[in-house]
């Protein structure tokens, strides 16, 4: 991966990143004291007793080696036992011992490592007064030797140097933490994005489907998604709004594409529509839940925009949601006439909605089986070629349901409706050789929920009506100093008219003194 691919990833998941940083500085914070204990502590501790060694025999050999095979052997353990009251086997007793002679200045060194410093330091002690004890009178090999006790011993702790020292401060410590935090996160993120296979970019989507993107609709406002309402009749200034006149000016005035295998040709531009011969448009998509019945509604309204006589048919038989987003009750509607044809006439199942212009047909009340009423729509599509101007028909996702597949021959372009981070590339890949097999036109893919990149220019800062633009400009304009807002002296003193009137009234006195001074 470049540079710019890990930064587009740690863009994407900065969420987590944040989350497991904060996280990590908030458990060092509530977790360690204010101020830590940064003393080292001992592992163990060593005792040594010195035993000075002085011999009335000029014997060549000294005797120091046979005086420490005594401590380790023998009788003087088992005195040492004795008086420690140790109940074991001396011998095991003395292994601790560690015995060293010094020749050159007549000592012996005694040192015992426990984990107790005073059990370390009696040990040693003991073996050093037995020693003495026991060579007061002559030993074999040893002869006239006399021992005595130069230093006793002394515990003394052993504490390992070097390593991670502890800050002591919180502060420290907790910033610490939180970079550690951060390592995780940025690892997290990146672990998660090679097993997270959901297509986000545009790039991603366009090259996943081998279709283009034809409008991008930013993700809709709480206040319209909690009323469920139609963001193009409801707030028409909107970039929401705007993404679906964008994906109905590309469905008149663009050439849909043959999707066959991995070519795409072209299909002839399409032809003007006439209330004789409708333009049948099938929405879909991938999955459930991605926008479909939404962008429905909001193309339906983005064409009655024109003057449009516009027809809406909820063919989602499996999971009918359109009627309700036009707030219109399911009653008879799509199954009805398909089930008998000859007892409901399709005019007059055909109801208005919420949207002038908009007229729709619900999916209706007999549902049973939506997979054989979907394979004999054949009828209801060109019966309802002859109501309206445009057609739009909501179907059932692609791989969720059979039923559109009975459909998408029948219709004249297909708009596919994708999610940003809803579709995985795998999924992408099936939509694409589903369209391929059927030879369908597909007019392209409306993105949505996509992250919409704001211009304090033009694009989502200008051309979406004063209650938007003008807040903005209000915001920037109390930033700058008086001296920028009044600009020159001469323009200071004036007011900038407010209406057509004054405009007019102000150029013919500039006129009238243009004319004066030239006179």
């Amino acid at each position: 991966m470049t540079l710019s691919e890990y930064l587009k990833v740690f863009r994407q998941r900065w969420l987590i990143i944040a989350i497991t940083t904060l996280v990590a500085g908030a458990v060092m914070w509530v977790t360690s004291p204010a101020v830590a204990d940064t003393s080292q502590k001992a592992s163990s501790y060593t005792a040594t007793a010195t035993l000075l060694v002085t011999s009335t025999e000029t014997d060549s050999e000294s005797p120091m080696g046979r005086i420490a095979l005594y401590l380790t052997t023998g009788e003087i353990p088992q005195r040492a036992a004795a008086e420690l009251g140790y109940t074991g086997d001396p011998a095991v007793l003395a292994s601790g011992l560690t015995v060293t002679p010094d020749f050159s200045a007549g000592a012996l060194t005694v040192a015992v490592t426990d984990a107790e410093g005073k059990r370390a330091a009696s040990i040693a002690n003991t073996f050093a007064d037995e020693t003495v004890t026991y060579f007061k009178k002559n030993r074999p090999g040893v002869g006239r030797a006399n021992v005595s006790i130069l230093q006793r011993a002394t515990p003394i702790p052993n504490v390992t140097g070097g390593g991670f020292v502890i800050p002591p401060d919180r502060t420290t410590r907790t910033a610490l933490a939180a970079g550690l935090g951060l390592l995780l996160g940025l690892g997290l993120a990146l672990v998660l994005d090679r097993v997270d296979s959901r297509l986000r970019t545009r790039s991603e989507i366009a090259a996943a489907l081998r279709l283009p993107i034809i409008a991008e609709v930013p993700k809709m406002s709480r206040s319209l998604r909690r009323r469920r309402s139609i963001g193009v009749a409801d707030e028409p200034l909107s970039p929401y709004a705007d993404g679906y006149r964008g994906a109905r000016t590309a469905l008149v005035h663009t050439s849909s594409l043959l999707v066959q295998g991995d070519d795409r040709r072209p299909t002839s531009p399409p032809e003007p529509v006439s209330a004789a011969s409708a333009s049948l448009i099938l929405v879909t998509s991938a999955h459930p839940r991605e926008g479909k019945t939404t962008s429905v509604a909001n193309l339906a309204a983005s064409f009655a925009e024109t003057g449009q006589r516009i027809l809406v048919l909820d063919g989602d038989l499996r999971s009918p949601d359109t009627h309700n987003i036009f707030d219109v009750p399911q009653g008879a509607g799509i199954s009805d006439y398909l089930t008998g044809p000859d007892d409901t006439p399709l005019g007059s199942l055909i109801r208005p909605t919420n949207v002038p212009g908009v007229r729709i047909i619900t999916a209706g009340t007999r549902l049973e089986h939506p997979a054989s009423l979907a394979s004999r729509m054949g009828g209801l599509l060109t019966e309802a070629r002859g109501l309206a101007d445009v057609v739009l028909v909501d179907s059932a996702p692609l791989l969720a349901a059979s039923d559109v597949f009975d459909v998408l021959p029948l219709v004249d372009t297909v708009l596919l409706v994708v999610r940003s981070g809803r579709l995985t590339e795998v999924a992408g890949h099936r939509v694409s050789e589903l369209l391929g097999r059927f030879q369908v036109p597909v007019a392209g893919v409306v993105v949505v929920g996509a992250q919409s990149k704001r211009s304090a220019g033009y694009g989502y800062g200008y051309g979406y009506g004063y209650g938007y633009g003008d807040k903005k400009k209000g915001k920037a304009r109390k930033r700058l100093p008086s001296s920028a807002v009044q600009g020159p002296p001469e323009l200071s003193e004036e007011r900038v008219p407010e209406s057509r009137s004054a405009r007019r009234e102000a150029s013919r006195k500039r006129s009238s003194r243009r004319t004066s001074s030239s006179a």
